[in-house]
C-alpha cells in the first residue's frame, strides 16, 4: 500500500513552531540531528522528521541533514519530498554516488518505476544491497519477476543481515505464489530487526491470509507500538477491522489515518465501504469521490464504485467498470456476479450468459448465480437449457467444488494447451491453466499426475496443493484430498482452501472434522459469507432451528432483503418452529424475487398449504415447483400429500 504526501497541516504547524524554538547554530543542529538519527534507527518517522527539521533549521546548508530527511520522508512513503531534500544535498555538494540508492526509492514512490531501476543501476558497492531490492521491487512493478528475483537474490547476497532486504524479498515471494518462502523471509525480517515496522506488518498481513484475520491484528498492533502513526499499517489494521465486522473500531482507525494524511484515499474507500454495507449509496458515492480518482483502476476500488453505481441506477457505468475488471480478473466471482446483474438490469440477456457462464458451470454455483443464468437462457427461447439451471437452483447447496460440471476447452483448445505447456515446463501458471482444463473435463488421472508434478516443484505454493486435493476428490479419493487441503490451509487458511477442506471431510465422512474446520474458519472470519451460509446450513440439516434462524437473519441485516435462497431457508426454519407470521411472507418474499426457482415455489407452496393459509394457491404453486424438479423427491412428497389433502 502506497502512501501519499499529503500530512496534516496541524502536524506541519506543529513541526515549523518546533523549528522555531530550535538552538540556533552548529550545536543546536548537531544535537537535533544525533537525535533525527536516534528517531530514525529506531522507526519513528515523524518524531525524527521534526528533529531533522529543527537541525535544518539551524544549519540550512548541511547536507548530511538533508540526506536523513530524504531516508525520513522515504520511510513515511513520500517520495516527492524525499526526492526534493536529496536535490538540495546534491546542489550543497553531497556526492552523488551517496544518494543514487536513496534517489532509485523516491522514484519507485512517485510510481516511475523504470527511472527508479535507472538510478539504482548508478549506486556504488557500498549501496548495492539497499540498490539491489530498490530495483528488485521496481521490476516487479513493471511485471518483469524474473529480473525482479535475481535482484533480490544480489540483495540477499550483499545484505544477508538486513532487515530491509528480507522483507522485500518477502513481499516478492508472497506476490509470486511462493507463501512458504514468503513466511520465512519475513520472519527472518523480524528475527533480524524486531523494530522493523514494515515487517512486523508485512508479517501481518501475511497471517491474515495464512491463519485469518483475527490472527493478524497482534501483528499489526506489534508494529503501532514501534510508530503509532505508520499509515500503511494503521490502512490494513482498519481493513482488517472492517472485514471481521468490528465497524466501529475501523471507523475510528480510518478517522485517526486521516489526521496523519487527511486526503489518504483508502481511509475514504473504507468509509465508503462501509457506508455502502448500511445501505447508504449516495454517501457512499460522496466518500469514494474524496479519492479523487487514486483507487479507479485498484480491483477494490472499480468493485465498490460499480456497486455504488449499480444501487444508484447507473448501471451501463457499472458495466464499463466491470467489464475491465473480469478482464483483467477472470475468476473474480463478484465482479462477475456484479457485471451480471449489471447487464441484465439493462436487459441484457446475451451478455448476462456469456458473463455468468464460469460461474454456473461450477458445482458449487449459488442459486442467485443458477436462477439468474436460467431467467436469461429463457429470455432468449431456450427454455430446455434454462430448465436445467433452474432445476440445479432448487437442488440443496452441497454439490462437490471439485468437479465442474461441463468443460468450456474443446479438444483442440486442449491439445493446443497440452502442447505449450510441454514446450514450457517451467512455467507453474501455464501448467495450473492445463491442469484446471483437465479437471474440468474430468480427466483426473492426468490432472494428478501434472499436479503432482506442479507440487513437487512448488512446495511452498498453496494452489498447488490445492489442486492435487481436487485431482485427488475427482477421482473419488476424499480422505486423499482432505490431506492435501491441509497442506495448502497450513500456508494459507482462506475461503477457497477452507470451504474445500470441509467438503472432503465431509464427503470421507468425517461431520466432526469438517464442524471443527468451520468454527476455526468462522473464528478468524466471523463475517465470511459462504462460512456462515455453510453454518447455517449445518444447523437446518440438524434441526437446529435457533441457530439457522440467528444466522441467517444477520446475514440479512447485512445484504437485505435480495437474495432468494437466504429468504427461502429462512421461511422454511420459522415454519419448522411453528412461527407461520414470519414464515409465509418471507417465503412469498423469496418466490416474488425468483418465482421461477422451484425450491421457492415449493417452500411458499408448502407453507401456504400446510399454515392453511390458501390451498389452492399452495397447490398450484407445488405443481409449478414439481414441473421445473420432476427428480426433486421432497418437492414430489409435498405435492403428493397437498393432493391428497
Amino acid at each position: 500500500m502506497k502512501t501519499h504526501n499529503l500530512l496534516l497541516l496541524s502536524v506541519l504547524l506543529a513541526g515549523t513552531a518546533a523549528c522555531s524554538n530550535a538552538p540556533a547554530g552548529p550545536e543546536g543542529a548537531k544535537g537535533a540531528y544525533a537525535r533525527g538519527l536516534a528517531a530514525l534507527d529506531k522507526g519513528l518517522a515523524g518524531e525524527a522528521r521534526i528533529e531533522l527539521l529543527n537541525a535544518i533549521k539551524a544549519a540550512p546548508e548541511d547536507g548530511r541533514i538533508r540526506v536523513a530527511q530524504a531516508r525520513t520522508y522515504l520511510m513515511m512513503g513520500d517520495g516527492v519530498a524525499a526526492q526534493a531534500e536529496l536535490d538540495r544535498a546534491r546542489t550543497l555538494r553531497v556526492p552523488a554516488a551517496d544518494t543514487h540508492h536513496l534517489m532509485a526509492h523516491a522514484l519507485l514512490l512517485q510510481n516511475r518505476p523504470q527511472d527508479a531501476v535507472d538510478e539504482a543501476a548508478k549506486a556504488p558497492p557500498a549501496h548495492a544491497a539497499y540498490a539491489a531490492r530498490i530495483r528488485g521491487r521496481a521490476l516487479m512493478v513493471l511485471g518483469n519477476n524474473a529480473e525482479a528475483g535475481a535482484a533480490f537474490d544480489k540483495a540477499v547476497a550483499a545484505g544477508e543481515k538486513d532487515s530491509a532486504v528480507w522483507a522485500d524479498v518477502a513481499r516478492f515471494r508472497r506476490a509470486t505464489g511462493n507463501v512458504a518462502g514468503a513466511i520465512g523471509a519475513a520472519d527472518r525480517a523480524v528475527q533480524l530487526n524486531p523494530k522493523n515496522v514494515e515487517a512486523l506488518s508485512l508479517r501481518g498481513e501475511i497471517t491474515r491470509s495464512q491463519y485469518g484475520l483475527a490472527a493478524a491484528i497482534a501483528w499489526f498492533d506489534r508494529a503501532l507500538e514501534v510508530d503509532p502513526e505508520h499509515v500503511p499499517t494503521l490502512v490494513e489494521r482498519a481493513a482488517t477491522l472492517g472485514d471481521l465486522g468490528r465497524m466501529s473500531e475501523m471507523l475510528a482507525e480510518t478517522r485517526k489515518i486521516q489526521t496523519i494524511a487527511p486526503n489518504h484515499p483508502v481511509a475514504w474507500y473504507l468509509q465508503s465501504m462501509l457506508a455502502a454495507r448500511a445501505r447508504k449509496f449516495e454517501l457512499a458515492r460522496t466518500l469514494y469521490q474524496r479519492t479523487n480518482g487514486s483507487l479507479d483502476d485498484k480491483p477494490a476500488g472499480m468493485l465498490l464504485a460499480s456497486a455504488i453505481d449499480f444501487e444508484t441506477g447507473n448501471a451501463e457505468q457499472a458495466i464499463q467498470r466491470l467489464q475491465k475488471l473480469v478482464g483483467a480478473q477472470p475468476d473474480n466471482a463478484r465482479a462477475r456476479r456484479l457485471l451480471a446483474a449489471s447487464q441484465w438490469k439493462l436487459g441484457d440477456a446475451a451478455g448476462t450468459i456469456s458473463t455468468l457462464r464460469p460461474l454456473a458451470e461450477r458445482p458449487d454455483a449459488d442459486a442467485y448465480v443458477l436462477t439468474l443464468m436460467g431467467q436469461a437462457l429463457e429470455k432468449q427461447g431456450n427454455r430446455d437449457a434454462a430448465a436445467r439451471y433452474l432445476a440445479r437452483a432448487a437442488e440443496p447447496q452441497n454439490r462437490s467444488s471439485t468437479a465442474l460440471i461441463s468443460a468450456q476447452v474443446d479438444d483442440a483448445a486442449l491439445g493446443a494447451l497440452r502442447t505449450r505447456a510441454a514446450a514450457a515446463p517451467g512455467d507453474a501458471q501455464l501448467q495450473i491453466q492445463l491442469i484446471r482444463v483437465l479437471l474440468g473435463r474430468g480427466l483426473g488421472s492426468e490432472a494428478l499426475q501434472r499436479a503432482r508434478t506442479l507440487q513437487a516443484g512448488n512446495p511452498g505454493v498453496p494452489d498447488a496443493h490445492m489442486l492435487v486435493g481436487d485431482a485427488r476428490g475427482i477421482l473419488g479419493d476424499h480422505r486423499g484430498a482432505a490431506d492435501e487441503y491441509r497442506k495448502a490451509g497450513n500456508l494459507a487458511f482462506n475461503e477457497p482452501v477452507a470451504m474445500r477442506l470441509i467438503e472432503a471431510l465431509r464427503n470421507s465422512g468425517d461431520n466432526a472434522g469438517a464442524a471443527r474446520v468451520l468454527q476455526l474458519f468462522l473464528q478468524q472470519n466471523p463475517q465470511n459469507v459462504p462460512g456462515q451460509i455453510l453454518a447455517a446450513n449445518a444447523y437446518m440439516q440438524s434441526g437446529q432451528w435457533d441457530g439457522a434462524i440467528g444466522v441467517y437473519e444477520r446475514l440479512r441485516k447485512r445484504i437485505g432483503d435480495r437474495d432468494a435462497t437466504l429468504l427461502n431457508n429462512l421461511a422454511w426454519a420459522y415454519s419448522e418452529k411453528g412461527d407461520y407470521g414470519r414464515a409465509v411472507p418471507l417465503a412469498q418474499k423469496a418466490w416474488e424475487l425468483d418465482r421461477k426457482n422451484p425450491a421457492t415455489a415449493d417452500t411458499y407452496g408448502w407453507l401456504l398449504y400446510k399454515s392453511g393459509k390458501d390451498k389452492a394457491q399452495g397447490l398450484a404453486l407445488l405443481e409449478q415447483a414439481a414441473r421445473g424438479a420432476p427428480s426433486d423427491a421432497q418437492i414430489r412428497d409435498h405435492l403428493a400429500a397437498a393432493r391428497r389433502g
